[in-house]
């Protein structure tokens, strides 16, 4: 089973919403642009492909303000893009020293974790997160990815029905898990009802109309 299957923080929530997710705002300068300014510029233009040079700038901009977490997001979730894990974990580790509490953070680095098969890591960096943020449903999200790749059907079922009572209603994130799952136990018709509501809620999901198409091809 591949690890990736069911991991979505970069790759299913997609990269724009981790590089705009934190509110963090660096204190202002006396002269130049400020880091939200700067990372603005970047971060101004199509994503995917990344644009030339957005690395190397991101890479600049992390060294010219080091605590700034919006541009370290920015900079770790680009380098995931691009293969470059052990520089994504690295600055995840920093902006977490900084704000434990990060969910963009400990969702990336969760993500690193389960792709390289240490599933006792992602499991614990899921842990120490829930202690100090327990309302969070994509915390519950990631957990029952986890869970899935370790075949733990009934353990991810649970995590999601978390995430949905927090939530107070089913993401499409959560469909697309509930859809994987059916589909490994078998039951081909929930997982077809719930690929389908993941993409009523996500139209351009392409791993979801994927497995339709995989399905329907049987």
């Amino acid at each position: 089973m591949q690890p990736t299957s069911l991991t979505f923080c970069v790759r299913a929530l997609g990269i724009s919403a981790v590089l705009f997710a934190s509110a963090c705002v660096s204190p202002p300068l006396n002269e130049g642009p400020t880091a939200d300014e700067r990372l603005a510029a970047i971060l101004n233009g199509d994503l995917s492909p990344l644009p030339r040079g957005m690395d190397r700038n991101l890479r600049a901009l992390s060294l010219d303000f080091p605590r700034h977490i919006p541009t370290l997001l920015a900079d770790a979730a680009v380098s995931l893009e691009t293969g470059r894990e052990d520089r994504a974990t690295s600055l995840l580790d920093t902006v977490l020293r900084i704000e434990p509490d990060n969910v963009e953070a400990v969702l990336m680095a969760t993500e690193i974790a389960t792709y390289r098969g240490d599933l006792a890591g992602a499991h614990r960096r899921i842990r120490t997160a829930l202690q100090q943020r327990p309302d969070e449903p994509l915390l519950y999200e990631s957990q029952a990815a986890t869970f899935f790749v370790e075949e733990r059907f009934g353990e991810s079922l649970g995590a999601l029905a978390k995430a949905d009572a927090l939530a107070g209603t089913t993401s499409w994130r959560s469909h697309y898990h509930r859809g994987l799952v059916a589909e490994s136990q078998g039951n081909a018709v929930s997982a077809i009802e719930h690929f389908d509501h993941c993409l009523d809620l996500a139209p351009d999901y392409e791993p979801a109309a994927r497995r339709l198409r995989a399905l329907a091809a049987r």
